[in-house]
């Protein structure tokens, strides 16, 4: 599902975020999660098998993101729509945020990656781009790898993609360059 800059939500910034790895980390062990305060880890066990942690710290962080005027949430994630609809109410947050489409696309490693894709996408569409996911990194390593030299299109001062440790999942400090890309890329007034 694509969302023009010019649909009714009138949104400047889109945050493009995956689910596993980054909101509910892989943890091996208690320092993984040491970056959020103790008291603030919180799990559920999906279909009787599968457990997701997340901070509560860390979804009241992404909420005063998505609350901010002029940022559209996406979830950007293997997920899909299970994302708003089986996720989102059990951490409370996210269940009105579209998920994009993976379209039948290819694993992150290839450069076909259907999550970049809709980043591409994204850029198309706002004026600039968040894209968090815990396997941009090794994405980009491919694309290193692989692709001929020359411009990419990622490379802009339009988009910020941050890659988590994905036992760790997202950190306090890289939601601080969020919010510092988030409010230098609104309109003036936007973010009052």
């Amino acid at each position: 599902m694509r969302h023009r800059r010019h649909s009714a939500e009138h949104a400047t910034v889109a945050v493009l975020l995956d689910v596993d790895g980054v909101v509910s980390p892989f943890a091996s062990t208690a320092a993984d999660r040491t970056h959020w305060p103790a008291a603030y880890w919180r799990s559920f066990v999906l279909d009787g098998i599968y457990v997701i942690e997340w901070s509560a710290a860390l979804v009241d962080r992404l909420r005063a993101i998505a609350e901010t005027p002029g940022v559209a949430m996406r979830w950007c994630t293997t997920w899909g729509r299970r994302a708003p609809a089986v996720l989102a109410p059990a951490i409370g947050l996210g269940a009105d945020w579209p998920a994009l489409d993976d379209a039948g696309g290819a694993f992150a490693v290839s450069p076909g990656w259907w999550k970049a894709q809709r980043a591409r996408e994204a850029l198309e569409d706002f004026a600039a781009v968040v894209w968090i996911d815990d396997f941009i990194d090794g994405w980009r390593e491919a694309r290193d790898e692989f692709d001929a030299p020359g411009p990419r299109w990622w490379e802009t001062d339009r988009m910020l993609m941050i890659s988590p440790d994905s036992a760790r999942g997202l950190e306090p400090a890289q939601l601080d360059a969020v919010d510092r890309f988030v409010a230098a890329h609104l309109p003036p007034g936007d973010s009052d």
